[in-house]
């Protein structure tokens, strides 16, 4: 009793119909879309899968059941209070920075007007003191002194009266 390899003496498969293959994810994929000139929409005839379709246009949209389903209207109802909700929360926190900002300047602008005014009370008590022989003391000073005297201008930002170096401008 010798084995051949012989596919002619090997013994038959049973009369029941042929099992076919397992399909393939893209076969499935292909059988649920509609057909197009006899092959499946979004598929070349000629089988060249790297050529994509366009999907510019409504009518050139490959759909299936899976890309095409609608929501519910309540889903989209909750998804519009959604994005509400967080635009307004938006709109919220962009308010209340640029409050802050706001106040932050504002309270900027008071310590300086508070520090103008602190420094004009008492640098007038100083030139008081210094009101005689002022000319025989300014040419005594040296240049590190004559760079301290200031004069006074109003500050048109704050509306107050401030010293400022002799030479700015």
């Amino acid at each position: 009793p010798s084995m051949s390899s012989d596919p002619v003496s090997a013994p038959a498969p049973s009369s029941a119909a042929p099992v076919p293959p397992a399909a393939t994810s893209h076969e499935v994929d292909t059988a649920l879309r509609p057909l197009v000139d006899g092959a499946p929409k979004g598929c070349n005839v000629s089988g060249r899968n790297w050529k994509v379709r366009p999907q510019k246009r409504a009518t050139t949209l490959v759909t299936t059941k899976y890309n095409n389903r609608a929501t519910s209207w309540e889903k989209r109802t909750a998804q519009k209070r959604v994005r509400a909700a967080a635009i307004e929360k938006e709109a919220a926190m962009k308010e209340a920075r640029r409050a802050a900002a706001v106040e932050k300047k504002e309270r900027r602008l008071e310590q300086d007007r508070r520090k103008a005014e602190n420094e004009f009370k008492v640098s007038m008590q100083s030139a008081q003191q210094m009101t005689s022989n002022v000319g025989l003391k300014i040419k005594a000073m040296s240049k590190k002194q004559l760079r301290q005297i200031k004069k006074t201008r109003m500050n048109t930002r704050t509306g107050v009266v401030e010293f400022v170096p002799a030479y700015a401008k």
